[in-house]
């Protein structure tokens, strides 16, 4: 990977009269930006009827751009399969958990499991490898377009049933087997054999619609299609990674949307990636931009930056259909800077210039219909002036003690079988650990379960509802060597199979943990009880969302303080080998909730960030490391001005200004700050 900083747009040449493409490449050329994206639909213009290949527009364009400093990363157009393809093959079309048939007119209509569809994905990619594989104003490629988005990732033809029966016989081995893990004799549904089974039509997917309501087919079943469709989804991908490698060393990933909006096990897929990518698209009229999505990206690829193939420019569909609003003037620069403050190499915004036609016509872009270059252009000028002037300080690292554990597993199982559906959602729950974190000065990486924990001081395990045992030997030796581990409510309740552990929960971890769960319910309106928290000093305030007496050897530093659950422990702290496990089981208010995280990382020798994040939604401290220096990144995103609290003297990155006690930064507005290691 390169050291630069991209920042650029995505543009579609294809859709363009001669005269408007001369006039949008000049404006491209003078904005300063040094990136652009294109071709991921342009599968009818590349390919107009089979084996007749187009490739002179595309060329022509990369080639005008590249010599006028622009670099460009290529697509390959197989989210939207040309007319020819489906009036030859109609067979390669995708069919919904009910049974509906997605008719050629819009976009991810295909099966991805379909061979004559991979066939025909692997020959575009390839060709498109051959064309643009050594051109060397390309710097990388992407693959397809938002797999599995709009429900399209859990394909029900006759191809993924037959395959996800074989995906089951391969894992299983016999039918008496999966009966077994599965817990068949419930409800009868023992199988005689894997061809018995079908595919569920109860969806977790992001926009599907359930056949039946409700169906509560086997959370077994139902977890194994989740995984199965996951990894037809990657298999897919990776059949064009390999075809595009065979012409180029340029990186190749595809771009995925938010943690989970496609139910991709995104660990997994970006194993056989260079990079990992995502499109975000963030509110720029309010003050808060989420950095947690970043988090996340930073350690998909070890030591690899991210990309943001697509980001907010202003407005949605059909200027207002999805209710997004223009950015607040100043914002754009904030928002692109915020990105690559949190580590991303790569940022373009989606899209260059409006689209008067089509599904996504009339959506804001950078230039409007008219292509006349008004705020939002001058704006992107603007940053990547700024971008370029920055970009030594972007080579800095990332150096966290503090990581908080993320898994696919059991946000799909969470979603099956839902635990007080109305309070907990678990990727809110994980980033509001990682706010909380923040807010205390605590900076924090966002990490698999089957991450390295050993650079890490304090690991947090949020909800581990599907925890293997596999884990539990590998989070208890992580404190039996001296880390420190704090482990939420609904610890490994689960195994591998969606199958609830039949020992005492938390299941395998109890000699870490030093406590049992005694008894469990969820929190609702009406039944809310007093705790007692018994930190350096004492606090009392409500419990929330889920509740969990625990017995054992365990220290209570937490118990409740009303109603029938009057004395019993509910939060805990437990020596074990050479570390300390903590376990909460129920939810906190947020200073409550602070208050006991900073208890926490102060046993793992975690002291706070010198630079105070204000008590103001919007505002925020990153640091990072740049040779013998600590650099803060401090960003106001609202609308008045904010004053940051240093406990430490520090100079201005670019002026070299010194600050000791306080630092204003004006509304909508960063500072940079740095000093030297002790």
């Amino acid at each position: 990977m390169n050291k630069d900083i991209y920042y650029g747009v995505a543009y579609y040449p294809e859709q363009k009269t001669e005269e408007e493409l001369q006039h949008d490449l000049k404006l491209i050329t003078e904005s300063g930006i040094n990136t652009v994206r294109m071709a991921e639909f342009a599968w009818s213009t590349i390919e107009p009827s089979e084996g007749e290949y187009h490739f002179d527009w595309l060329i022509n364009v990369i080639n005008y751009l590249g010599e006028n400093g622009v670099k460009s990363v290529i697509c390959t157009p197989t989210a939207c399969p040309p007319v020819w393809l489906v009036k030859k093959h109609p067979e390669i079309l995708y069919v919904d958990n009910r049974g509906v048939t997605r008719p050629f007119g819009g976009r991810r209509i295909y099966c991805y499991n379909n061979e004559i569809y991979r066939q025909y994905s692997e020959r575009i990619a390839e060709k498109i490898g051959e064309v643009f594989g050594k051109n060397p104003y390309v710097i990388g490629f992407q693959i397809d377009n938002e797999p599995a988005q709009e429900a399209t990732g859990r394909c029900a033809c006759p191809v993924c049933r037959k395959k996800f029966r074989e995906y089951l016989k391969k894992k299983y081995r016999s039918i008496r087997e999966y009966n077994k893990k599965s817990l068949g004799t419930f409800w009868s549904q023992e199988y005689e054999s894997f061809d018995d089974i079908d595919i569920p039509i109860t969806t977790i997917e992001v926009g599907g619609e359930d056949a039946l309501k409700p169906q509560r087919e086997s959370p077994t079943l139902r977890l194994e299609f989740e995984r199965f469709a996951s990894d037809s989804q990657i298999e897919y991908h990776t059949l064009q990674v390999n075809a595009l490698k065979k012409y180029t060393s340029r990186p190749v990933t595809t771009n995925t949307t938010g943690l989970a909006t496609n139910s991709i096990d995104y660990y997994k897929g970006c194993k056989t990636l260079d990079c990992y990518a995502f499109d975000y698209y963030p509110d720029l009229r309010g003050s808060f931009i989420s950095s947690f999505p970043y988090a996340f990206g930073r350690h998909m690829k070890k030591d690899v930056p991210f990309w943001v193939l697509e980001f907010q420019a202003g407005g949605g569909h059909s200027l207002g259909g999805t209710g997004r609003l223009q950015p607040y003037p100043g914002m754009l620069k904030l928002a692109t800077l915020h990105a690559m403050a949190n580590g991303a190499e790569m940022l373009l915004h989606f899209q260059f210039r409006t689209f008067p036609g089509g599904a996504e016509q009339l959506n804001y872009a950078i230039v409007d219909m008219d292509g006349q270059p008004r705020r939002r252009y001058f704006e992107m000028k603007e940053t990547a002036a700024l971008l370029k002037q920055l970009e030594p300080v972007f080579r800095s690292k990332f150096k966290n003690k503090a990581a908080i554990c993320f898994d696919y597993n059991t946000l799909w199982a969470l979603k099956i079988k839902p635990i007080n559906k109305r309070e907990f959602d678990y990727i809110q729950y994980c980033e509001r650990l990682y706010y909380l974190l923040k807010d205390i000065g605590i900076q924090s990486d966002v990490i698999p379960y089957t991450e390295d924990l050993a650079e890490y001081s304090l690991v947090i395990l949020p909800a581990a509802f599907i925890f293997t045992e596999e884990m539990q030997a590998k989070f208890t030796e992580y404190v039996r060597n001296g880390g420190v581990l704090l482990a939420t409510f609904l610890t490994s309740v689960k195994n591998e199979h969606n199958v609830g552990y039949t020992t005492p929960l938390p299941a395998g971890m109890q000699e870490v943990t030093g406590i049992t769960v005694e008894e469990l319910e969820p929190v609702l309106d009406g039944y809310h009880e007093k705790v007692e928290l018994f930190l350096e000093e004492k606090y009392t305030c409500s419990d929330g969302i889920w509740s969990e007496m625990l017995g054992g050897s365990a220290k209570a530093v937490g118990i409740y303080a009303s109603g029938y659950k009057k004395g019993r422990m509910v939060i805990s702290e437990n020596q074990f080998g050479k570390g300390r496990c903590f376990y909460i089981g129920t939810d906190l208010p947020d200073e409550q909730m602070k208050a006991f995280l900073s208890y926490a990382a102060k046993s793992a020798d975690i002291e706070p960030q010198p630079v105070k994040v204000p008590d103001i939604r919007g505002t925020e401290v990153i640091e990072r490391i740049l040779d013998n220096r600590r650099i803060y990144f401090l960003f106001n995103c609202t609308d008045q001005a904010v004053y940051f609290e240093l406990s430490e003297k520090m100079s201005d990155y670019g002026d070299g200004s010194i600050y000791e006690n306080t630092v204003p930064v004006p509304a909508r507005s960063y500072k940079i700050l740095e000093c030297q290691f002790e």
